[in-house]
């Protein structure tokens, strides 16, 4: 009854609020993401219309306050959301997973002692190239040669393509050793509308969110290497 009902109630609002600035939403999607939102879209069609348009969270985050026409922002972390949510006086983020590091190209944490090139996402810019960063530190071997990715896609794209040796990225790209949750700093992915309450696209992006929230949403979300928010959001 709980899915039916807010199947219906996400209808309902978007009958009566159709999108009058935008043919579909825009959404700004951190890259770990990017390839699981496609997937959740194709498997519980939201009522709306969606663009995806993906990358670092912290360039996305630049875009939006430069005037980026997204709608909605779906980071990688909570603290640009937060600082975004203050500076524009909107909405309130929430957040709708929890990710996870991999390391791929090891089967065993000591494989690294071989040394070689390592990908990791741009620390600044991605919160999973901060979590490998803080892995990296904890495990200080020097013979690996870190090589920084623009994002966590790009990260996996040297591994996958034989550039690098090891690379630590999302366990939603790819395969790899799961690095202990008490390595890095947990990985929470908050998301938000980014529009004003008075905007025409405001109302679609809480439809979304609350798509992105529902119970049938949320229970694809360990196929893809994502947990579950451990406090309610």
């Amino acid at each position: 009854m709980r899915k039916y009902g807010l199947r219906f109630l996400l209808l309902a609002i978007a009958a009566v609020t159709a999108p009058t600035y935008a043919d579909s939403l825009r959404v700004a999607v951190a890259s770990n993401f990017a390839p699981v939102l496609e997937s959740l879209l194709d498997k519980e069609p939201p009522p709306l219309e969606v663009s995806i348009i993906s990358g670092a969270t912290g360039a996305l985050t630049s875009q939006i306050l430069m005037g980026a026409p997204f709608d909605v922002l779906l980071a990688a972390d909570a603290e640009r959301p937060a600082k975004l949510a203050q500076l524009r006086a909107i909405a309130k983020p929430v957040c709708y997973a929890q990710g996870q590091l991999v390391l791929s190209g090891a089967t065993a944490i000591d494989d690294i002692k071989t040394g070689g090139r390592i990908a990791i996402a741009n620390p600044l810019t991605a919160p999973y190239g901060r979590a490998a960063v803080e892995v990296l530190t904890r495990l200080n071997e020097p013979s690996l040669q870190v090589i920084q990715g623009n994002n966590a896609q790009q990260a996996f794209q040297f591994k996958a393509s034989g550039n690098v040796d090891f690379a630590l990225i999302p366990a939603s790209l790819g395969d790899g050793l799961a690095i202990p949750d008490d390595w890095y700093r947990p990985i929470e992915q908050y998301g938000m509308s980014v529009r004003a309450s008075n905007h025409p696209n405001h109302t679609d992006a809480q439809v979304f969110l609350l798509w992105l929230m529902s119970e049938q949403v949320q229970s694809h979300l360990n196929d893809y290497g994502y947990s579950r928010c451990q406090h309610d959001p």
